[in-house]
């Protein structure tokens, strides 16, 4: 099971916690719109992939879906669970890398959920043979990225003279790379980041026969910007981007 991105978010899965739990970006931006990308999810099987602290798993729980929740990092699981008990939610937490779902059966799932996960998995083909072979006929997997035109690590804000934002640098986007880097200067060590193409992600689903529903580069609204002001990033470059593809 061990590779290096499970090392990676073991080694911050606290750090994690305490930052997924007051991000703007996740809760203010990514949760509403990832939410709303589901149907009525009442009485309906997800898989949330790559859990992490479990927010995604518990909103879910509290809407009537019967969730599955896995992650690679034996401390995040350990907290998801902590917290889905916390709050009386019923959910299944497990510790499982997303190319090996053990135990988990064939043609089960309405829904796999991978938010903001696939990007860091070092496996991503076979963590896609994994999830289209536990998705029910229809099923869809639901899937947030940060978004790989505009994420390598190459590319990044350039300041103006007064430390305003002026444009935003993108290099060597067909260079596949890791590297290790901080989240945040609040994070005691670096996590790793992954880059690959878009193609890269997106020929792996359609070999497997899923079919694209939904193509999505998420903007920030009125409502959102009114909360954080950093949103408003993201109506110059979308960082994250976001797809439904069906069984």
């Amino acid at each position: 099971m061990d590779d290096n991105s499970i090392k990676s978010w073991d080694a911050i899965a606290e750090d994690w916690t305490i930052h997924a739990d007051t991000n703007d970006y996740k809760n203010i931006f990514l949760m509403p719109h990832t939410l709303a990308l589901f149907q009525n999810v009442n009485g309906k099987k997800i898989l949330d992939l790559g859990c992490g602290e479990g927010s995604y798993a518990r909103a879910l729980t509290s809407l009537g879906a019967f969730v599955t929740a896995v992650d690679s990092s034996q401390r995040l699981v350990e907290i998801t669970k902590e917290r889905a008990q916390k709050d009386k939610l019923a959910m299944r937490c497990l510790r499982r890398n997303a190319n090996s779902l053990n135990g988990l059966s064939g043609d089960t799932f309405d829904y796999v959920l991978a938010a903001m996960t696939l990007m860091d998995i070092e496996d991503y083909e076979g963590a896609v043979s994994e999830i289209v072979r536990v998705l029910r006929p229809s099923g869809r997997l639901i899937m947030s990225i940060l978004h790989p035109s505009f994420s390598g690590k190459k590319c990044k804000w350039w300041h103006d003279g007064e430390k305003r934002f002026d444009h935003y640098a993108v290099d060597d986007y067909f260079n596949k790379e890791t590297w290790q880097e901080h989240i945040t200067d609040k994070f005691e060590k670096p996590v790793l980041f992954r880059h690959m193409p878009l193609q890269d992600f997106m020929n792996p689903l359609i070999e497997k026969g899923l079919r694209l529903t939904l193509y999505k580069e998420p903007e920030p609204n009125k409502e959102q910007i009114s909360k954080s002001k950093r949103l408003i990033r993201l109506c110059r470059i979308p960082l994250f981007l976001m797809m439904i593809w069906e069984k």
